[in-house]
């Protein structure tokens, strides 16, 4: 009995193409970024087992979880019913194991689910072909990890995704929007009718903020949620813009200094702002505090600024160091958990980041460098109220589950907005006179064993 593959999937007509350009047996690199309900899980599973009959081998078919992998497609159901893993002929299938969610084929063919929440699942084996659904929620290295697999196997990779932010997926659509050797495809609600307008509407009306609608069925990377605390459309208006200059010297130099915890991969980032002008960013990966510390001096040798806004969490012996060098005149120390002045906020940190934001409100002209890091870190954290209807961000952890790196360079640009240190906004009729003295805290010898035993008091411990 003749079998033909695709089993019993019936292309839409948006998913022709796509099917025809990865189905070629050249195909090597792809990108697919569809909106919310145009199939591209069934279409990247069905793409899976037929390029598994196509070259025998080991395939994978990889969600940001492995808990998600097994209820996506292993007991995953489409909207008529049927099973995902009925899309493989029961003729063609040597054996299932339900622990490991793997499928062999009489070919010699192998499918397996996987999460990228753990890599270690991955790290040694051999596959062919690769399936990351859900692109735009992946681990952050994940890809690091297949890349040389695959260029060795001469494999195939194939990612879907809907936008979630200008996070690695975004950067990964730029590159192969630009390379000859990947194939790109991007589709929203208007080039495939799915969902139907009306369909739309009623989301809208049910109350689905109007950027999550852009988000899931335009496919805008740009789209800015409503939880989000600085939206990316109010940042972008000010990348690279002209300042009035009599405006950045009325105002002090000030530096933020973010230090690397080097265990967790962070970077150490110093950020210089004066007023509405921020001055590159320096990001600094495996460099120790004393090679920090070198840095920060020159820039106090050649820049001048007036306060250093250092965070105390991990810049203890940082702080101490330019202490002991003379410079403890300079230096804030910036406690993020800390208490604060504005009762908005749950924390320091919070304070900080609020304050950032009215700083876009409140300049008429503000440049930025053009920085994606410093963007995406900027427009990235979502923010909630606590029991006391304060404001608090998400923490880096739950970044992380997003699929978002530690925001080093917008911690340490934040910095700069530790305090209230800018002298006017809008123009010289709108001058202010703040005292920072207030913000003084007495700088002791760094003693690491002292220093602990201090937090640990601080926490209740």
């Amino acid at each position: 009995m003749a079998i033909n593959l695709p089993y019993k999937f019936k292309l839409r007509n948006y998913q022709t193409n796509p099917w025809d350009v990865i189905m070629d047996e050249a195909f090597r690199r792809g990108i697919l970024v569809w909106p919310r309900r145009n199939g591209k899980d069934l279409f990247s599973w069905n793409v899976c087992i037929c390029k598994a009959f196509q070259r025998r081998g080991l395939y994978f078919y990889i969600a940001p979880y492995y808990n998600q992998a097994r209820s996506i497609i292993w007991n995953g159901q489409t909207n008529d019913g049927r099973r995902f893993l009925d899309y493989i002929p029961r003729q063609l299938i040597q054996s299932k194991t339900k622990q490991d969610m793997s499928i062999i084929l009489k070919n010699g063919s192998q499918i397996k689910l996987h999460g990228s929440d753990n890599i270690d699942r991955i790290v040694g084996t051999n596959p062919v072909g690769v399936v990351l659904t859900e692109a735009s929620l992946h681990k952050q290295n994940v890809w690091d990890y297949l890349r040389p697999i695959l260029a060795a196997n001469d494999g195939w990779a194939l990612f879907n995704g809907t936008p979630r932010g200008l996070n690695d997926f975004y950067r990964q659509v730029e590159f192969a929007k630009k390379s000859e050797l990947w194939y790109y495809n991007f589709l929203n609600r208007d080039l495939t009718g799915v969902p139907t307008i009306e369909a739309v509407q009623q989301d809208r009306e049910s109350g689905m903020p109007e950027s999550l609608i852009q988000q899931e069925y335009y496919c805008s990377f740009t789209a800015s949620t409503e939880e989000t605390l600085i939206p990316l459309d109010l940042v972008q208006a000010f990348i690279d813009a002209p300042v009035d200059h009599a405006t950045v010297e009325a105002n002090p130099r000030i530096m933020g200094v973010d230090v690397a915890f080097a265990e967790k991969g962070d970077q150490a980032v110093i950020a210089r702002r004066q007023g509405p002008y921020t001055l590159p960013l320096d990001a600094f990966r495996g460099l120790d505090n004393m090679g920090l510390v070198t840095r920060i001096v020159m820039y106090i040798n050649s820049w001048q600024p007036k306060f250093i806004c250092i965070d105390a969490g991990r810049g203890e012996g940082v702080i101490s160091r330019l202490n002991q060098m003379g410079h403890g005149h300079l230096v804030i120390p910036v406690d993020f958990g800390g208490k604060t002045f504005i009762d908005l906020y749950h924390r320091k940190k919070d304070e900080m980041w609020g304050r950032a934001k009215d700083y876009f409100h409140k300049y008429k002209k503000i440049h930025l460098p053009d920085d994606e890091g410093l963007i995406q870190d900027l427009t990235t954290p979502t923010f909630k109220l606590d029991d006391y209807n304060k404001i608090k961000l998400e923490t880096k952890a739950q970044l992380k589950t997003r699929g978002f790196s530690s925001t080093d360079k917008g911690d340490a640009w934040v910095l700069t907005h530790a305090e209230d240190f800018d002298t006017f906004y809008g123009g010289p009729d709108e001058k202010k006179v703040i005292d920072l003295s207030q913000f003084r805290r007495p700088l002791q010898d760094y003693d690491p064993m002292n220093f602990m035993q201090d937090q640990y008091r601080s926490l209740g411990v």
